[in-house]
């Protein structure tokens, strides 16, 4: 889940991001792409001025680092 926002960057739990790691050694990038996209949309609370999909874009760059 999103704890807080800073200057456009999220900061998520490392658990989370651990499992997406994980995830993603075994399954191809669309698959942990849609199962980041599901967990953001059914898990994580937006605050003023996000939007689900900058919640996705954030976490899928923090698990591929890019």
């Amino acid at each position: 889940m999103s704890t807080t926002k800073e200057k456009k960057k999220f900061y998520w739990n490392e658990d989370t991001l651990n499992h997406f790691k994980f995830n993603s050694t075994y399954q191809n990038e669309n698959q942990t792409i849609k199962e980041i996209t599901l967990f953001v949309e059914n898990e994580c609370s937006l605050e003023d001025n996000e939007t689900e999909e900058m919640l996705i874009n954030d976490l899928i760059k923090q698990v591929y680092n890019k």
